[in-house]
């Protein structure tokens, strides 16, 4: 499977929201049945944008999907496409762990283009028309994105990886082009490639069950606890945690403390050392619980 990653050579910023809360731990609760615990258990495919119809999650899900319906599924990249370590997959109704291994690798050419949207240039320039079509696949993320002049110099950049074949055809790489002409305007471009090492990837997938009731017992006969014998401190706090969240404001927070080791000495779903997920019944319910307590683990 050809996969191209689009590149941000410039203008790049990483945001991260912390959405206002800045609370050493957090508890939540929710009620699930079978369904609900399966889905809340599981990992969707990516879907393709209902509003602008684009699918950038087209390649993630073909392999997915080959390996669930033919055993087994290759993708070539510089690194795994797919996290095989996290939460089965739902795929069809049913539901799936994958495992990953290389199978082998090659050589292909990464083709990285910087354009100026602004810029001026006398140098020689190429129309998109004439270009390839890998050529045209690669300028299409910046030519058709909204155009946005981040001052002097290249504003944007993007880069794909050909194959032998698209490496020869590519009017880019044969001509020593200044520009691009593209519907009447003149945009100064500089093209880069070297030479990258292609792995190929191939995905088995193994059964986890036929269906959601199926998945949700076996969920509740590995993990699940009963959360009993709570002090009134810690009832409160798993009280909120179901009508909302609980925020443990800091790591004096002894209450929160108490239910979070409770929670720590049973196995989770799934854990590192700042988060995890429980399937936990209180009171007689079944709740689906998910807990942050980063600030905890690094007190």
């Amino acid at each position: 499977m050809h996969t191209r990653a689009l590149l941000a050579l410039c203008a790049l910023a990483l945001l991260v929201s912390l959405g206002g809360c800045s609370a050493a731990g957090s508890l939540d609760m929710t009620a699930v049945n079978d369904t609900q615990l399966a889905e809340q258990a599981s990992r969707d495919l990516p879907r393709v944008d209902d509003e602008s119809g684009e699918d950038p999650g087209a390649d993630y899900r073909a392999v997915v999907q080959g390996a669930v319906r033919n055993g087994s599924a290759t993708q070539n990249g510089t690194s795994p496409m797919v996290d095989t370590e996290g939460l089965p997959f739902a795929v069809d109704g049913a539901y799936y762990d994958l495992s990953v291994e290389p199978v082998g690798n090659h050589s292909e050419l990464l083709v990285d283009v910087k354009i100026d949207y602004n810029g001026t240039t006398d140098g020689p320039a190429v129309a998109y028309e004439d270009l390839s079509p890998a050529d045209k696949a690669l300028l299409d993320t910046l030519l058709q994105a909204e155009h946005e002049d981040q001052g002097e110099g290249y504003d944007f950049g993007a880069g794909a990886r050909y194959t032998d074949a698209e490496a020869n055809a590519s009017v880019l790489l044969a001509g020593d082009y200044a520009a691009v002409r593209y519907r009447g305007e003149r945009y100064p471009i500089a093209v880069d490639s070297r030479p990258v090492t292609v792995t190929t990837y191939r995905y088995t997938a193994e059964q986890v069950a036929p269906n959601a009731e199926a998945y949700a017992q076996s969920l509740r006969e590995t993990y699940q606890f009963t959360l009993s014998g709570l002090s009134t401190e810690e009832r409160k706090v798993v009280d909120e945690a179901i009508r909302g969240t609980y925020y443990a404001e800091s790591t004096d927070d002894s209450a929160f403390r108490s239910v979070l080791q409770r929670f720590r000495s049973h196995d989770a779903v799934r854990s590192d050392e700042y988060s995890g997920s429980w399937v936990v019944r209180y009171d007689g319910d079944l709740y689906w619980a998910e807990l942050h307590y980063g600030g905890f683990t690094q007190t």
